[in-house]
């Protein structure tokens, strides 16, 4: 039975957002923005209300690694992948086959 290492990483980026001073206080007009501008971009940021600015790819830290069967990958697979759930077995592992990145 064919054998497959599993590597599992992070891999990390720097986000940033760029948030108008004039829109935030717009958030709230009962309390004045100035002097808490970070603040409250932080929680615009925080709650998922503002589109990114820029990112840069810091790096991938790799966490482990570990040899498994078919069965197993194949398990991992439907564990990680659940929306591929209606794949045949012969579709997932012919993916995981086309493991090498081409640039």
């Amino acid at each position: 039975m064919t054998k497959y290492a599993i590597v599992t990483a992070i891999s990390s980026y720097r986000i940033r957002y760029a948030i108008p001073v004039d829109e935030l206080q717009k958030l709230n007009t009962d309390v004045p923005v100035e002097g808490h501008e970070e603040e409250w971009a932080m929680d615009c940021v925080t709650c998922g209300e503002a589109e990114e600015f820029s990112q840069l790819h810091i790096g991938e830290q790799i966490l482990d690694a570990v040899v498994v069967d078919e069965d197993a990958m194949l398990a991992q697979f439907d564990k990680d992948n659940d929306y591929l759930a209606d794949w045949t077995k012969e579709q997932k592992i012919n993916y995981v086959r086309n493991w090498k990145f081409n640039r």
